[in-house]
């Protein structure tokens, strides 16, 4: 196994992806499409395409990522120098990679479909989002998909991120360094669902993995919850309840208003993180409680 890595080390050492400016990294689900023409991508490091699902056999179902959503929304982001990645899997997306992954020539397969669905729609890489893997030969099948995913992308420049929970061992520390960025899922815990405390224990747990910070992006969510489990989208709760900026609750919904998204974003910078992410872009509201807005005055 250490010379199978060594191997792709040394494949890796010809490039490494270099970003020296904060990542802001958005969400944009495709049942969100409708906003693609407003959407403030000048505002963005990159954009993340939710989702397109992997099948037993390796192939990839794509129903939900349409040509000319994606011809589309690259034309805007990369006129400003904004990269689109595509995204696999999400919550209850995922049932796809435990099969596929466990047979050798189905993630042959998988690699194979991937790389060339990146490329032929001009992305810059591809986000995997199994949530999540629950057997020990489930989370061995994850490593090796992701290595393979790598020696894939590295001849072609491509980035290879995951999303991640604050929790389990889903990455071995081995397998790290074959990731570009590490999406920390800071939310979804509780109520109230995603308070500061928890975003800090959540990247200190990727530290302690052995992720260097300059992987891990802060998760951000543009969303809240009530003790119910119900979500409603930020834009909704300050439609409804004209919340104020230093207010995290509204009508029982624990949501991030601009000031905690703002002290969350500039831990993220000053703490030497690799930048923010966020679910997703659709969920915000304009104007001066604009949560995006929050995070860029966050940045230096």
């Amino acid at each position: 196994m250490n010379r199978f890595l060594l191997a792709y080390a040394v494949l890796m050492a010809g490039w490494l992806p270099v970003d020296a400016a904060p990542a802001v990294t958005g969400y944009l689900p495709h049942y969100r499409v409708g906003i693609i023409d407003k959407l403030p991508v000048e505002k963005l490091t990159d954009v993340i395409f939710f989702s397109i699902t992997p099948k037993a056999d390796g192939s990839l179902n794509t129903k939900n990522a349409k040509p000319e959503v994606l011809r589309k929304l690259t034309a805007r982001a990369h006129a400003k120098q904004v990269r689109v990645h595509i995204c696999v899997g999400g919550w209850g997306l995922s049932g796809g990679f435990a099969p596929m992954t466990a047979n050798p020539k189905a993630r042959a397969a998988f690699v194979q479909q991937l790389t060339a669905f990146v490329r032929q729609h001009r992305l810059q890489g591809a986000d995997i989002d199994w949530e999540h893997p629950k057997t020990a030969a489930e989370i061995a099948n994850y490593q090796k998909l992701l290595i393979e995913l790598k020696r894939a992308f590295v001849p072609h420049q491509l980035w290879l991120t995951v999303a991640a929970a604050g929790w389990g061992q889903h990455l071995k520390r081995e397998t790290i360094q074959f990731i570009d960025r590490i999406h920390v899922m800071a939310y979804d815990q509780g109520t109230p669902h995603a308070p500061f405390a928890g975003a800090m224990k959540d990247l200190h747990y990727w530290e302690a993995q052995g992720a260097p910070k300059a992987k891990l992006l802060l998760g951000l969510p543009f969303y809240g919850r009530n003790a119910q489990n119900t979500a409603r989208t930020y834009g909704e709760l300050v439609a409804q309840f004209k919340t104020k900026p230093d207010a995290d609750v509204a009508g029982g919904f624990h949501f991030n208003g601009p000031a905690t998204i703002r002290r969350k974003t500039i831990h993220a910078v000053r703490g030497g993180y690799g930048g923010v992410m966020i679910w997703e872009l659709g969920q915000d509201t304009a104007g001066k409680a604009s949560l995006l807005d929050a995070v860029r005055a966050a940045l230096p």
